[in-house]
């Protein structure tokens, strides 16, 4: 495994883009590109953690994840799992596979673009574009009318 270069804090803190502003710095893996890590607030509720691991696939980081210890990122261990913050506010270190994240947040773009931007709502907003600048007449015409309105998205993908 090649070592990365080391630079010291201080060179850091100066080619940063701002010498005032501190960046949360990614925790050190052992795996650091097969994972993707999340500090999850178990006080939201009491199902809160089961939800994230039996219903959304996330799983507890362990000790053998990290490539340092647990004291350089601000956290502990407690019942074996990898926490910070104060008792009634904890925090747990939850992992899910980068590449299973990766196509859940495509899955979720995915599902909010079909929804902000379908066909119903695109309409939808033409009726009401049209209502605010040109009144509500036009908007009852273009109202009773707007199924005669073709909508296509010739948008290709991202990736081209």
């Amino acid at each position: 495994m090649a070592k990365t270069p080391s630079i010291s804090v201080i060179e850091r803190r100066l080619q940063g883009p701002s010498v005032f502003r501190e960046s949360s710095q990614p925790i050190p893996l052992v795996e650091p590109k097969k994972w993707t890590l999340r500090w999850e607030n178990s006080s939201i509720s009491p199902n809160h953690v089961w939800d994230l691991i039996h219903v959304k696939g996330w799983t507890y980081v362990e000790l053998a994840d990290l490539a340092c210890g647990v004291d350089e990122i601000g956290a502990f261990v407690e019942e074996g799992r990898i926490v910070r913050g104060e008792r009634t506010q904890r925090e747990i270190l939850m992992k899910m596979l980068a590449r299973d994240y990766a196509r859940v947040q495509k899955k979720k773009s995915d599902e909010t673009i079909r929804q902000t931007f379908g066909k119903k709502q695109i309409k939808e907003a033409i009726v009401s574009g049209v209502a605010a600048e040109h009144g509500e007449q036009a908007s009852d015409y273009i109202a009773k009318n707007v199924n005669l309105v073709s909508v296509n998205d010739s948008r290709g993908p991202e990736d081209e």
